[in-house]
C-alpha cells in the first residue's frame, strides 16, 4: 500500500504552510487549516496508485501515515445506483444515488470517523470526544472501540432510539445533552483547547474531514473517471460538501478528469443559514433553531467551515437550497417506493432538495445528477404501520390478492 502522499497543512485565508503536525487552526491568522498532498506524484501515477478496497484504498489521498494506525469497519466502496424509475418520476435524464447508507454504522459519518480516530492513533491521544445529534456519535463511538480508545460521546436529547441504543452499546460515556447543537459545541471546543481529547468533531479538524474525501473518488472511479455533472450534497457544518470538492479539484488539478461537478449545497428550511445567506448574496447570520427531522443537519450556527462553504460555492458557481421536513418526508417515501432505497430523514435531505430546485427550474433536467444519500432509514425513529392482524380462509386470502394486484 502507497504511503501518504500528504505534505502540509495549509491556510485556507493567509495560504501559510505548516508542518503535519495536529493543529486546529493556522499559528499566523487563526484560519482554518487544509491539507495538500503530492500532485505531481497523482499525475504521474495515475489512478493505479490506488490499490485494495473500501476507503483505505485511497490510502496515498489520505493523512493517516502509518498503517497501523488506518482503522476499520470495512466502510467504504458504497454503491452508486443508477435509478431510471427515480429518473423518470423527477424528469430528469438520469439520477445517480451514492448511497451510503450502507456503511457499517449506516452513515456517511464512518467514513471521517475512519480518519478522525486514525489521526488519534497517529497523534498518540488515548481519549477521543464528539458533539453529536446521533450519527456522529454512534459512528465515533464504534472507531473508538475498534481502536481500543476511550470515547466521551455528547449525544443530543432527541436523537432517535436506535443511534441512543447504537451509542450506548459502544462507548461506556454517553452523555445527554439539552438543546440543540449549537448549545454545547462552544463550551465543548474550549475543552478541545486544552488537550482533554481527540478533536472528533466537524467545525475544525482537517484530520477528520479528509475522510469524506473518498466519496468523491469513490463517484469519478465508478462513473469511469467522468463524474456527474451535479452533485447533491447534505450541509449542516459542510464537511461532507467541502471535502467532497476537495477531492474532485485534487483529481481535476492531477489530470484524472476532466471537469469538476457542478456542487450543490442541500440544508434543511429549519436548519438554512448557509442556504439563505447563498440565496440573498450576504454573509451567513446565525440561526436559532428547533427540531428538524433532519437530526444530523440541525446546525443553526455552522461557523467558519460554513463560511468556507459560502465561499466555494461562489467561486466554483455552485447551487445551494433547502427544503422543509414534510418535504424531506415525502422524498423518503418516494425513494423507498419508486428505487427501494429506505434512507433516514437526514440523508433523504439532498433528493427533498433537488425536487425543489428542479420545480423552480434551478437546474438543468437534461443532465446527470447525483444525489448523496448519507444515511439509512433503519436508524430512524417513525411511526410503524398498525400490528393488527386479520385472519385468513382460502377464499378471503384470494379476494384481497384479486383485489390488490392488476389484472393480467
Amino acid at each position: 500500500m502507497t504511503d501518504s502522499l500528504a505534505r502540509r497543512l495549509t491556510c485556507i485565508d493567509c495560504g501559510a504552510a505548516h508542518p503535519l503536525a495536529y493543529l486546529l487552526q493556522c499559528e499566523r491568522c487563526h484560519g482554518l487549516l487544509e491539507l495538500t498532498y503530492d500532485l505531481d506524484r497523482l499525475r504521474r501515477d495515475g489512478p493505479a496508485i490506488f490499490t485494495g478496497t473500501g476507503l483505505w484504498r485511497y490510502a496515498p489521498v489520505l493523512p493517516i501515515a502509518d498503517p497501523a494506525h488506518r482503522v476499520t469497519l470495512g466502510e467504504g466502496g458504497t454503491p452508486l445506483l443508477d435509478c431510471p424509475r427515480l429518473a423518470r418520476d423527477l424528469g430528469v435524464r438520469r439520477v445517480l444515488v451514492k448511497f451510503d447508507g450502507s456503511n457499517p454504522t449506516g452513515t456517511v459519518k464512518d467514513r471521517s470517523s475512519a480518519t478522525a480516530v486514525g489521526a488519534a492513533l497517529q497523534f498518540g491521544y488515548r481519549a477521543t470526544s464528539v458533539v453529536s445529534s446521533g450519527n456522529a456519535g454512534s459512528s465515533i463511538a464504534a472507531y473508538a472501540a475498534r481502536a481500543g480508545l476511550r470515547s466521551l460521546i455528547f449525544a443530543y436529547e432527541r436523537a432517535s432510539a436506535p443511534k441512543l441504543l447504537h451509542m450506548a452499546a459502544t462507548t461506556a460515556d454517553l452523555i445527554i445533552y439539552k438543546g440543540v447543537y449549537d448549545d454545547l459545541i462552544t463550551l465543548w471546543d474550549r475543552l478541545v483547547e486544552e488537550k482533554l481529547f481527540f478533536d472528533c468533531g466537524a467545525s475544525r479538524n482537517a484530520y477528520k474531514q479528509e475522510g469524506k474525501k473518498t466519496l468523491a473518488y469513490e463517484i469519478a472511479e465508478q462513473t469511469a473517471w467522468v463524474p456527474p455533472d451535479v452533485i447533491v450534497a447534505p450541509v449542516a457544518v459542510g464537511e461532507t460538501f467541502i471535502a467532497m470538492l476537495r477531492g474532485f479539484r485534487e483529481m481535476r488539478e492531477a489530470g484524472w478528469i476532466p471537469r469538476v461537478p457542478r456542487m450543490v449545497a442541500a440544508q434543511a428550511t429549519r436548519a438554512n443559514a448557509i442556504a439563505r445567506a447563498f440565496r440573498e448574496g450576504t454573509a451567513i447570520t446565525p440561526l436559532k433553531i428547533g427540531y428538524t427531522v433532519a437530526e444530523g443537519l440541525a446546525a443553526g450556527n455552522p461557523g467558519k467551515k460554513g463560511d468556507w462553504v459560502l465561499r466555494l460555492l461562489r467561486e466554483e458557481k455552485g447551487l445551494a437550497g433547502d427544503a422543509e421536513d414534510e418535504e424531506i418526508l415525502d422524498a423518503q417515501r418516494r425513494l423507498a417506493r419508486t428505487e427501494g432505497v429506505w434512507a433516514g430523514p437526514t440523508g433523504v435531505a439532498t433528493l427533498a432538495v433537488l425536487i425543489r430546485l428542479l420545480a423552480r427550474r434551478q437546474l438543468e433536467p437534461a443532465q446527470t445528477i447525483c444525489v448523496i444519500i448519507s444515511e439509512t432509514g433503519l436508524k430512524t425513529e417513525a411511526e410503524v404501520p398498525s400490528r393488527v392482524g386479520a385472519a385468513f380462509d382460502y377464499d378471503s386470502l384470494r379476494r384481497l390478492v384479486t383485489e390488490r394486484l392488476p389484472a393480467k
